[in-house]
């Protein structure tokens, strides 16, 4: 495939808009590629949903299977902080400019079009290599839950996710996720006569005392050597609708990042019976429901495919010159990991943000085969997101090699 047709794929992908949702078109434009390269492929849409769907693909046959996946959803867009359209490729210097480019419709493009010119060139395959193009990663990754529930995990070997790590990082480990959402109900009243109502936001507020107070509790003593600490925040208030009335609504949402050594499900458990005493002891009423609830993974730091992919991306990333700040910061980095960097290594580390891996290795959440790995920046979900060019054409081509050498 020539240059400008690898380009135009990042471009078109990048104009179909997939923004927390209606991936179907980012299917199908998928589909009609693998289609053409004789590579076999199948849509599946998304249960309850319209114009969302999957998208398998495979190549080769037989063990061991390598599955490698990218989610085609990007986050929403402010168009007036952006110096440029967001669906349309601008390309300045070396950089691509464009909604989704690092997160990660480039990383899904190169694994793409890897696939297609290893079958353009009739190259081998030892084993399987799967496909899954997701749904959803941004919110709640339904794609993913629905792949794994289907069977597409079940008999994979290693699981590697082209999110956006750049040349110098590799990910084997992340945290996962639960978001909370809390809604009290109280009474309303005038601001001079408090005792004829129910003041919800100072119920939510003494609420959120206890249930900061019992997090902390709770994780004070838990600690995953590659992940860190359980993170918890309280992000968003709201209550009342003007000053001189008691609020009789407020309502609160908490993100806590999790660690295995503290599990999704004890943290739900224990922060519901929080609200639960607290209700029986007050006035009015809180509820607390689970939004997002994803599981940390801690993969295998020496697997064959942190091997494998390391090897590939070895002469790519030698030849990457990083600036002295660059140089300390890498430096720094892998000090606070235990380890020591060098020009032209790569990290191999644990990281705070989640992955579709959090639903494909539900049943593996340790030990097993997984890595990050794929081109970008560090400005996923930002305005004026991008990616550089040269590393997506690089990368590209790592992930040939890693296709070609996994099965052996």
């Amino acid at each position: 495939m020539e240059k400008e047709q690898r380009m135009q794929i990042l471009s078109d992908l990048v104009e179909l808009h997939s923004v927390n949702g209606d991936e179907l078109p980012v299917a199908n434009y998928l589909k009609k590629l693998l289609d053409n390269a004789g590579i076999k492929n199948e849509i599946l849409p998304l249960k309850g949903a319209t114009n969302r769907a999957n998208l398998v693909a495979e190549v080769g046959s037989g063990k061991p299977v390598l599955v490698i996946s990218g989610h085609m959803d990007t986050v929403d867009v402010n168009e007036d902080k952006w110096n440029s359209d967001p669906f349309k490729i601008s390309k300045k210097g070396d950089l691509l400019y464009g909604r989704g480019t690092t997160d990660m419709k480039a990383g899904l493009a190169a694994m793409v079009i890897a696939l297609i010119e290893l079958k353009e060139k009739q190259v081998e395959i030892p084993g399987t290599i799967r496909l899954l193009a997701t749904a959803g990663e941004e919110v709640g990754q339904p794609g993913a839950e629905q792949l794994q529930q289907a069977g597409y995990l079940d008999d994979a070997d290693a699981l590697l996710i082209g999110e956006p790590s750049g040349y110098n990082r590799s990910v084997y480990a992340s945290k996962g996720e639960i978001n909370i959402n809390l809604l009290a109900k109280g009474k309303t009243a005038h601001s001079s006569m408090p005792f004829m109502g129910i003041n919800a936001v100072e119920n939510m507020l003494e609420l959120l005392n206890q249930i900061k107070q019992r997090m902390h509790e709770l994780s004070e003593d838990k600690h995953n050597e590659v992940l860190g600490d359980t993170v918890f925040n309280i992000d968003v208030i709201h209550g009342g609708n003007q000053v001189n009335a008691i609020p009789g609504t407020a309502n609160a949402e908490l993100n806590i990042r999790t660690i295995p050594e503290l599990t999704n499900e004890t943290i739900i458990a224990e922060l519901q019976s929080v609200v639960e005493h607290y209700n029986a002891d007050h006035q009015g009423q809180i509820e607390m429901s689970v939004g997002m609830d994803i599981v940390p993974i801690v993969g295998d730091p020496n697997a064959k495919l942190v091997q494998v992919v390391h090897a590939a991306a070895k002469s790519y990333v030698q030849q990457q010159k990083q600036s002295a700040a660059e140089l300390k910061a890498m430096q720094q980095e892998a000090s606070l990991l235990g380890q020591t960097y060098e020009p032209g290594m790569i990290l191999n580390e644990g990281v705070s943000g989640g992955t579709d891996a959090s639903k494909f290795l539900i049943n593996n959440q340790t030990g097993f085969a997984y890595l990050v790995y794929g081109p970008g920046s560090n400005t996923p979900h930002q305005d004026n997101e991008y990616v550089s060019e040269q590393m997506y054409l690089d990368f590209i081509e790592i992930y040939k090699q890693i296709f070609q050498n996994y099965g052996k």
